[in-house]
């Protein structure tokens, strides 16, 4: 039979313009059991014909738009393996960063946090911030609407053994939060927010992700607009607060308006870009 080894198909997989060097790696490490991190280390070793025929048959169903995340049934967030599938979205490089400034506030307060990742879909904001900053946090409630999607969060919470500081809510956004009486030091959240008429959305995204984690009435802004207005109710206001919103990057200027109406000059907020230059993140501090 044909001998292959990983170099031979690193540079197979290459030629197809759908399959970036990072997926590819993935796709071998996934097959192979080898780490990914040694997968370029490992390059003239040689695969078995069911692994290449398993290899091909990925990169067959990823050319054909499939995201790879769903197919291999994790993705990898800030270093984290994070358990995904078809009733949450797929964890995004530009949401890493929310943990990051969740992590900074953390740094400079000294007290034990009460922590909410709303619309949590797989629970890796919440999961990642548990797992970096373990001794400073009291707990995590993870929210969303999709009883389904909170299956997934639940098997993220087990993996990474976070159950005595964890909570799942099930809650049309804040509702029922708002009902049960709970307030937090930090709220981070990724929400809906495509508005109901845009067109301009990635094909695979439309094709194969959840609607309900991606669209959002008032051209996007639902979301935003009643989070700001429940700041005083679900935030423990008299202590250090933090909110964190990921955004659309064509929304600023709405929730500016939006902000100055509704907030004024009773907290702090400012707009962070994302790594590739778009704006994408709101911050309200008090």
């Amino acid at each position: 039979m044909n001998k292959f080894n990983i170099k031979f198909v690193l540079n197979l997989l290459s030629k197809n313009e759908k399959i970036g060097k990072s997926d590819a790696i993935e796709i071998i490490s996934f097959v192979t059991k080898i780490e990914y991190s040694e997968v370029l280390f490992s390059l003239e070793k040689e695969l078995s014909r069911k692994h290449f025929r398993q290899i091909i048959k990925i990169s067959k169903s990823v050319a054909k738009g499939k995201p790879l995340a769903y197919i291999l049934g994790y993705k990898i967030f800030r270093g984290h393996k994070i358990i995904v599938n078809k009733n949450t979205l797929i964890p995004r490089m530009e949401t890493e960063q929310i943990v990051d400034f969740a992590n900074d506030f953390i740094k400079t307060n000294n007290s034990k946090m009460n922590i909410l990742d709303l619309c949590s879909g797989s629970g890796c904001i919440g999961v990642s911030v548990a797992l970096e900053n373990d001794k400073d946090i009291n707990k995590i409630v993870f929210s969303d609407i999709s009883k389904k999607a909170l299956a997934v969060t639940k098997l993220n919470i087990i993996k990474n053994q976070l159950n005595n500081k964890s909570e799942i809510v099930k809650s049309n956004f804040l509702d029922a939060l708002i009902t049960n009486k709970n307030k937090f030091n930090i709220l981070l959240c990724n929400p809906p927010y495509i508005d109901l008429n845009d067109e301009d959305v990635d094909s695979s995204t439309l094709k194969f992700e959840p609607k309900i984690a991606l669209y959002a009435k008032d051209e996007g802004l639902f979301f935003y607009k009643k989070a700001i207005t429940n700041i005083d109710v679900i935030m423990k206001t008299e202590e250090k607060m933090l909110l964190v919103f990921e955004i659309g990057w064509k929304q600023k200027n709405d929730l500016e308006m939006l902000l100055q109406k509704e907030l004024g000059l009773k907290y702090n907020w400012k707009f962070e870009k994302d790594y590739f230059n778009n704006w994408r993140y709101l911050i309200i501090k008090n």
